[in-house]
């Protein structure tokens, strides 16, 4: 198993590595290529942060908007280094954040997620109203995280990212995104059992 998964990320990233290459070309069909096969994932990661779907779809729009922005302005050589998906990545935490800035209430959770999301999973005896239930509370409570909890928490409960993502992705220390990640999950669990939280830390 160990050994699929690497020949997968081996050939994910030669797939990347050669989108990258054709946006550098200027190749007409690279740009759809990338909303294809990148919108889903940012929309994910952008409904997790900001817990609203008309918010991360316009998240995912500015995202795509910056992005070929920014495209057009680099040299081809510029383009050929970037590593594109944690450059996305960036580009869509940046969005949020401002959305955060621009509203700092809170949001209801107003929609249940999509159904391939990891995090808070339920077991299979629960029920479906039960699990989605559980869901929108796992939901609120994250988002009574810090800004960067939330964040790690996300990528590495959600997306599945390895701390090595997450820190070439948030530009933070490998070592500060564990312990924001271990420091989060405490606190979801306090949060989620009800019980008053006497700590936080960012």
């Amino acid at each position: 198993m160990g050994m699929e998964n690497e020949l997968e990320a081996a050939e994910y990233m030669k797939s990347e590595d050669l989108l990258t290459r054709r946006l550098a070309d200027g190749d007409p069909g690279a740009p759809r290529e990338m909303v294809e096969r990148y919108h889903a994932e940012l929309y994910r990661y952008a409904w997790a942060l900001l817990r609203d779907g008309s918010a991360a779809e316009d998240a995912v729009q500015e995202v795509f908007e910056r992005t070929f922005t920014a495209l057009g302005r680099y040299s081809k050589e510029r383009i050929e280094a970037l590593s594109l998906r944690p450059w996305l990545y960036r580009i869509t935490l940046n969005v949020a954040r401002n959305a955060w800035r621009k509203s700092r209430r809170e949001v209801p959770v107003a929609e249940t997620p999509e159904p391939d999301t990891r995090f808070g999973g339920a077991s299979g005896s629960t029920s479906g109203t039960e699990s989605r239930e559980s869901w929108m509370d796992a939901l609120e409570a994250l988002g009574r995280l810090s800004e960067r909890q939330r964040v790690v928490v996300t990528l590495r409960y959600i997306e599945d990212l390895s701390y090595a993502d997450i820190a070439e992705q948030t530009g933070w220390p490998e070592n500060t995104c564990k312990t924001l990640a271990r420091r989060g999950i405490g606190r979801l669990g306090v949060l989620l059992s009800g019980r008053s939280d006497g700590e936080g830390g960012s």
